[in-house]
């Protein structure tokens, strides 16, 4: 069960989320949704219905128009963010991924709080979990899921808030349609992203090894040899599993990402997550 480096939650002190504009000040106020609500802001007005909130008539309108009217103002909202993460046992199998794997939720995590936002971290397993900073830092992430990917992230969908930011971070190695996945999952959200993490064997097999492969979740077993062949079939499928989300994800407004094992965390900020806009240097 691996923690977060000391460099993750330092890294958060010079990177903020890059999903969305964080608020200047404060984590309450500082946001407007969509919706209609109490804030300052005029939006719009409509015909007076029995049951509004009579301190919001407009007797200017009802001067002009002799109909009485309701002024609406845009919703206040807190600023959140979701973050799940697939806490299935192959994200645990690879020493090195799993550790990759906390790290970017504490990193995330700590963004995300830095910038003003109220962060939850979800743990999509078996049951859904939800960590504390506190957890997380002490604890790590028990990655002990056998349940497949998409049947693990719906399971989580009654955790999430409406109109957060959503990111889910996972291998995504796991059967599933993409739009499956992606829609159920952007519904009422406020912004998605989906952060792909990687083991060095995941991305670039290695040619000529024997292998039985066993499906740490179900116990299923394969046995292959990796030849030429098998590796540019499984590199192809590869491809298409990321070019699938990825079109999701714009679909629905958001972001694909995908890291890999081996390269320092820093450097993964500074070339990839910020370049593709899931941070923002401060």
């Amino acid at each position: 069960m691996p923690s977060p480096s000391p460099e993750a939650f330092a890294l958060a002190e010079r990177y903020r989320l890059g999903l969305a504009e964080t608020p200047h000040r404060g984590p309450a106020g500082d946001r407007l949704g969509k919706g209609t609500g109490a804030s300052l802001e005029f939006q719009d007005r409509r015909v007076y219905v029995p049951g509004d909130d009579v301190r919001h008539l407009d007797w200017a309108a009802y001067g002009r128009t002799d109909q009485l009217m309701v002024r609406l103002y845009r919703e206040e909202i807190l600023p959140r963010v979701d973050l799940v993460v697939d806490g299935s046992k192959s994200m645990g199998v690879d020493a090195e991924k799993a550790q990759l794997t906390v790290d970017l939720a504490a990193l995330l995590y700590s963004c995300a709080r830095a910038g003003g936002f109220d962060a939850r971290l979800l743990l999509a397993s078996d049951r859904p979990e939800r960590i504390g900073l506190e957890q997380l830092q002490s604890e790590g992430l028990a990655f002990t899921g056998v349940r497949p990917l998409q049947e693990s992230v719906q399971g989580a969908l009654s955790e999430l808030r409406q109109g957060s930011i959503r990111i889910l971070v996972s291998d995504f190695l796991s059967p599933h349609e993409a739009s499956g996945l992606v829609r159920p999952l952007a519904a009422r959200a406020g912004g998605i992203a989906l952060l792909q993490v990687l083991g060095r064997a995941d991305a670039t097999p290695e040619e000529g090894s024997a292998l039985r492969l066993t499906d740490v979740e179900t116990g299923g077993t394969l046995d292959l040899v990796l030849d030429r062949r098998t590796i540019e079939l499984y590199e192809t499928r590869l491809g298409r599993l990321a070019d699938g989300l990825a079109r999701e994800c714009r679909r629905a407004g958001g972001r694909f990402v995908s890291v890999t094992v081996g390269r320092p965390l820093d450097a993964l900020c500074r070339t990839i997550l910020a370049r593709d806009g899931l941070l923002t240097p401060v």
